[in-house]
């Protein structure tokens, strides 16, 4: 796999073998092109997996990116592919080895946004990944949340969300959502 675009543009990095499934590159930079800049944001990449998505923010200029990831070889793989590609010139990185539901209780932040591409037979991810944000205020008032899934079927969206953009990339949809603050008084 390769970065798109930014200071790492065309530098290749490693995919586990097992356990991941990376986003594809036309989907990250579509994502990316309808975010706009990243330059200076906190990014969460969520069940980062092989990291292409954070690693997307971060050479485009993200200040910080956080990476949470359960499994240990899957982390262990994205702790090296940053490491080769780090470079004075980018913002910070970090990885955390944690359920990514479990991280959120106790997460840091707030974020100005939060990349979330869950293993798409996950029960509940959608749900419990969007109650788990809203909950412990863990994305700023003004912040995105990207979150990545199976192209088929609805998403299960609370009202605590507002849809931004919902766009299918062949068996890949992604939706761009924002907190509803319409309800708070």
């Amino acid at each position: 796999m390769r970065i798109t675009s930014g200071f790492l543009r065309n530098r290749r990095f490693q995919v586990p073998d097992q356990e991941v499934r990376p986003t594809m590159e036309a989907v990250r930079e579509a994502v990316f092109s309808s975010l706009g800049s990243v330059e200076g944001l906190d990014v969460l990449d969520l069940f980062a997996g092989s990291g292409a998505l954070g690693m997307e923010a971060w050479s485009r200029g993200a200040e910080s990116v956080t990476f949470v990831e359960q499994h240990s070889n899957v982390w262990k793989n994205l702790q090296r592919n940053l490491e080769e590609l780090s470079h004075p010139d980018l913002g910070s990185t970090q990885v955390i080895k944690s359920d990514a539901v479990r991280f959120l209780k106790r997460a840091g932040g707030p974020y100005d946004l939060i990349l979330a591409d869950p293993p798409y037979d996950l029960p509940d991810a959608m749900e419990n990944t969007l109650a788990g944000i809203a909950g412990h205020s863990v994305l700023k008032p003004d912040g995105i949340l990207v979150y990545e899934m199976r192209a088929k079927g609805d998403p299960a969206v609370s009202k605590d969300w507002k849809v931004l953009r919902d766009k299918r990339y062949g068996k890949t949809r992604v939706l761009i959502l924002k907190l509803n603050t319409e309800d708070a008084s």
